[in-house]
């Protein structure tokens, strides 16, 4: 599958399979989200692999609409440094941030590709901070729930249309400049 593929066919998966994710795939997925891209290279993100179904319920009970992935074979919790190693203008615009949930996405797409299914999934960060023991200087930016789906085919997921979402040149300009 190639990039656009991965991420034109992407869907969010919230049923598996009890099949085991081998550990060289998850050592891929996980890869993946290492390169991310990151302000100045800062690559300010941590990982969290939780392969513990009892770690794992606990934690989906304090997800955001997410208590049905209790049943994911594997959840990893991205964080990010909350005071992320970039100049100010940067870390004023919060842009570590936003490179954790680069690493996330990467980390989805390469699930894709490898034929598992996966969600991102937002969890209640105080209680994840408690139970998973993280430090006050990382922030929770979500986890991926993953594994292999029971179902064979997803159904297309309805978007909006490209003229809903597209400017030229100035917010709201419809006009294409060929």
């Amino acid at each position: 599958m190639d990039t656009i593929d991965a991420i034109l066919t992407r869907r969010s998966v919230r049923d598996w399979s009890e099949k085991d994710v081998p550990y060289e795939m998850l050592n891929r997925i996980l890869e993946a989200g290492r390169h991310a891209p990151s302000p100045l290279n800062s690559q300010p993100w941590h990982f969290v692999v939780i392969k513990n179904h009892e770690t794992i319920k606990e934690l989906m009970t304090y997800a955001h609409h997410g208590t049905f992935l209790s049943h994911a074979k594997v959840i990893i919790v991205v964080t990010v440094e909350k005071k992320a190693r970039v100049d100010e203008w940067l870390f004023e615009h919060e842009q570590h941030l936003y490179s954790g949930a680069c690493a996330l996405q990467n980390m989805w797409l390469t699930v894709w590709n490898f034929g598992l299914g996966g969600c991102w999934v937002t969890l209640d960060e105080p209680k994840t901070e408690k139970i998973l023991e993280i430090p006050t200087d990382q922030k929770v930016i979500g986890c991926l729930a993953l594994g292999y789906s029971k179902a064979e085919h997803h159904e297309e997921v309805p978007r909006k249309q490209l003229s809903e979402m597209v400017s030229y040149e100035k917010y709201g300009s419809k006009e294409v400049k060929k």
